[in-house]
């Protein structure tokens, strides 16, 4: 049987404390941090949180059973009509801590990387940034963008550039301001770009087993959603609203526009919503598989990278079917 999950950890968000943690197969919830920062102890006052949820195998995709494993890129998914960069790509240093960038189509992407060895902090680094791709000669270069490598909570001005194999692989170094570069890789291109997200893929309620403890979201056929956080988890008791658009109007890429409203629902003795900072930001549908006994199921959650005001990314949430 092979799965994959994030490590988990507390995030440290540069909006104050943002805490969170990594979340496992069928799992959800919300964490990210100061860009997107993972402490392995809990951070004094936590503000708001995000957790990555488990990344899947490369495997590719194509039935309507949603718990079906996918095998070929469905019609209109991002690896049957996307180009050579575009998508989800995962970042595995070792067993426990992996890292996550989604890729827009004209490159502006957004993640964070894995810390290899773990120490203190599994999260390496969050950044986000235009991504300029060669195709014809297999290479990138970053543009523009930020990033902060934990434990800092300041972020910096963000450089980079290496190789890639089309829908493949992706390698190089980055930095931060004069800093030295530090490697940038290996990251491998996943499964989640094979998924055909439409609304009908996207309708109904998110929470799967970690509802009582995380919370919900339930979307509707015009793919606007509302939900609750659990007054227990890292976000506090929220309300939370939004959209899940396509960021390319028209097509069923696995690549969307998160639209979101967090107001405080707490009651006495509940710990206040700790989300109404961040606002908007992007995401996709996460897909993990597992075989067992020769039977292979897909697991999905739905995964948002959100930025507050001031454009910088503070933290991740996800809710699992």
């Amino acid at each position: 049987m092979k799965k994959q999950t994030l490590a988990t950890a507390a995030a440290l968000l540069s909006l104050g404390a943002l805490h969170g943690c990594g979340g496992g197969g069928g799992g959800g919830g919300g964490g990210f941090g100061a860009p997107l920062a993972v402490a392995a102890a809990p951070a004094p006052a936590p503000e708001v949180v995000a957790v990555p949820g488990p990344i899947p195998d490369p495997v590719p995709a194509a039935s309507s059973d949603p718990t079906a494993c996918i095998t070929a890129p469905q019609p209109g998914s991002t690896a049957d009509v996307g180009n050579a960069y575009e998508g989800v790509w995962n970042q595995d240093k070792h067993e426990s801590t992996k890292g996550l960038m989604l890729t827009s189509a004209t490159g502006e992407s957004v993640g964070f990387t894995a810390a290899s060895p773990v120490t203190t902090w599994p999260i390496e680094s969050t950044f986000y940034g235009a991504f300029n791709f060669d195709v014809p000669n297999s290479s990138w270069q970053i543009g523009s963008g930020k990033v902060v490598f934990y434990p800092s909570t300041t972020w910096a001005s963000l450089s980079g550039s290496g190789t890639f194999v089309p829908k493949a692989t992706l390698d190089g170094s980055f930095a931060a301001g004069a800093a030295a570069a530090k490697p940038f890789g290996l990251w491998s291109y996943q499964v989640a770009n094979s998924l055909a997200v439409d609304s009908a893929l996207l309708t109904g309620e998110w929470g799967g087993s970690m509802k009582n403890v995380i919370g919900s979201i339930t979307v509707a056929s015009d793919r606007s959603f509302t939900g609750t956080s659990a007054p227990t988890s890292p976000l506090g008791a929220c309300a939370l609203s939004g959209s899940l658009l396509p960021r390319e109007p028209g097509t069923s890429k696995n690549n969307l526009a998160v639209t979101l409203k967090a107001t405080n629902a707490a009651t006495s003795g509940q710990t206040s919503c700790a989300m109404l900072p961040v606002q908007d930001g992007v995401g996709f549908v996460e897909v993990n598989q597992d075989t067992t006994d020769g039977v292979c199921k897909r697991f999905m959650s739905i995964y948002m990278f959100l930025k507050d005001s001031s454009g910088d990314y503070k933290a991740t949430m996800s809710f699992s079917k």
